[in-house]
């Protein structure tokens, strides 16, 4: 715990400028692409881990980042849907590493501030490296602008499958 308490502030640090910087990645390399819609997501994803830093909405760091993510999916999927109106490999990645890190973000609140456990198990150390990875994850996306995991193939391959078995059974 005290390792945690020492190392994990740089740690969400270098997160923030991770991505901040594939932010003013794309800014730069977008320049003179009329095509923005990767700079603009880059934004969206630097906005809310910097706000998040900045403005609290609860006393729990674990529910505020909650809230957080769970507002920067409405946003992204605003912007999708509504706006942009194309899909972009590394959308999915984004839907993806934001829905894990929900998931483990309200399991973690609920073992430290519900459950009060202030014994350090498993999921501590699972909730630490999956939130890390996820976000590397989102920012390396955000960089290379490819599908290098392959979730945006995996997606459209799943939407294909359904639709055929849809028109089977009609």
């Amino acid at each position: 715990m005290v390792i945690n308490d020492v190392i994990g502030p740089y740690i969400g640090v270098f997160i923030e400028w991770g991505f901040l910087m594939a932010f003013l990645y794309n800014l730069v390399s977008r320049l003179n692409n009329p095509d923005k819609a990767i700079v603009q997501v880059a934004f969206i994803m630097a906005s809310s881990y910097l706000l998040s830093d900045l403005y609290k909405f609860t006393h729990s760091n674990y529910l505020n980042w909650l809230i957080y993510d769970i507002l920067t999916v409405l946003v992204l999927v605003m912007w999708h849907y509504h706006i942009i109106k194309k899909d972009i490999s590394i959308i999915y990645y984004l839907y993806i590493g934001l829905a894990f890190n929900s998931i483990l973000m309200i399991a973690i609140h609920t073992d430290i501030y519900i459950l009060d456990n202030k014994e350090q198990w498993w999921l501590w150390s699972v909730y630490s490296l999956g939130v890390n990875l996820s976000d590397i994850m989102m920012i390396i996306a955000l960089v290379l602008n490819k599908d290098f995991l392959g979730f945006a193939k995996c997606y459209k391959w799943i939407l294909k499958n359904k639709t055929l078995s849809q028109s089977r059974c009609i």
